[in-house]
């Protein structure tokens, strides 16, 4: 990232001007009740309800499950949403006791303002944090951040994010953003990026910039011990991490490439019914025309029937796997 100073108005449309931002991340949940308790009265996201409905997605047969399902957002933000799934009778465990970074899917991540309060409070009910929270460098140019993971209902590991710095930095840009944009009425934003870690980075980024016109935001070699020690990683570890932005500043993706240590394979486990971080979802301006572009990038897709979701108006979805690992994506057409 460049280091020249810009206005919030001039970063927002500079970094999050084209492309499809994530439209919510697809969990599969044990109980539904539990996973609700936290991301609406924890994170603070709102629902329209619960629905019974049938899923025939995140899944490489065409069978239906019996699912409940509830949509969680922050009213008005159409990305960073999270769509919970209560398949009948539910699968196995993705993740494994012990894992941390895992290939495919494995983190949502939190901006916050306070990162050491929100750790306090959330060890106070009984959260399981991977380290304290701890600063780091982004970048050489990128800024700095104080981050923290601890561990999320269902297998899915939860990453709070506190940006700081000024302008010229990237990171003091996101600061801005985020308080621009506002968060929960418990003190967090929507989903702000999402990590999928793959095998390959540049096959990934076929489907996310060249399918979605997302565009790469931040590009870095993570290699600190810091910034290794609150990732659970080696400490000599070095990962390749390559944040990709649509429209919106909500809803980013990392995308991390191990270049020195292994993790575990978890891709083929995440599919319906198996509890977990199953799929991400992104809205496209015309299914028709993003068929396309996946059939111009060698990128294979099936339309799928969509669930009866409250809070969204979506009756088909083109279900893939993402070149780079294999990790379910589900496009539908925006509203």
């Amino acid at each position: 990232m460049a280091t020249e100073e810009l206005e919030p108005d001039e970063f927002a449309s500079r970094d999050f001007a084209q492309g499809s931002a994530l439209a919510f991340a697809l969990i599969s949940v044990r109980s539904l009740e539990k996973s609700l308790e936290f991301y609406r009265d924890v994170i603070g996201l709102s629902t329209r309800g619960v629905a019974a409905t049938e899923c025939q997605i995140a899944c490489d047969d065409d069978r239906p499950f019996a699912a409940r399902a509830a949509l969680m957002s922050e009213p008005g933000t159409p990305a960073g949403r999270v769509l919970l799934v209560e398949f009948s009778p539910p699968g196995d465990a993705v993740r494994r006791a012990g894992d941390r970074t895992t290939r495919g899917l494995w983190n949502l991540n939190f901006y916050v303002d306070d990162i050491d309060a929100s750790t306090a409070a959330l060890r106070a009910r009984d959260y399981d944090f991977w380290s304290e929270p701890v600063t780091y460098q982004v970048g050489v140019d990128a800024g700095t951040a104080r981050e923290v993971l601890f561990e999320g209902p269902d297998g899915v590991a939860i990453n709070l994010v506190q940006p700081m710095g000024g302008p010229e930095l990237f990171t003091g840009r996101v600061l801005a953003e985020v308080a621009r944009h506002g968060k929960t009425r418990t003190g967090f934003t929507p989903v702000a990026t999402t990590s999928h870690c793959v095998l390959n980075a540049a096959a990934a980024l076929r489907f996310y910039r060249d399918v979605l016109g997302m565009q790469v935001v931040l590009d870095e070699i993570l290699s600190k011990p810091e910034t290794n020690r609150f990732l659970a990683r080696p400490p000599d570890a070095r990962t390749h991490s390559i944040f990709v932005a649509g429209r919106h500043f909500f809803g980013k993706v990392a995308l991390t490439e191990p270049q020195n240590f292994a993790v575990p394979e978890r891709v083929l486990d995440a599919q319906a019914p198996n509890v977990g971080y199953l799929a991400q979802g992104f809205e496209v301006a015309n299914l028709a025309d993003a068929a396309q572009r996946l059939q111009d990038a060698g990128i294979e897709y099936e339309s799928r029937p969509f669930p009866a979701v409250p809070g969204m108006i979506v009756s088909r979805a083109l279900q893939l796997r993402i070149p780079g690992s294999g990790a379910f994506a589900l496009l539908v057409q925006a509203p």
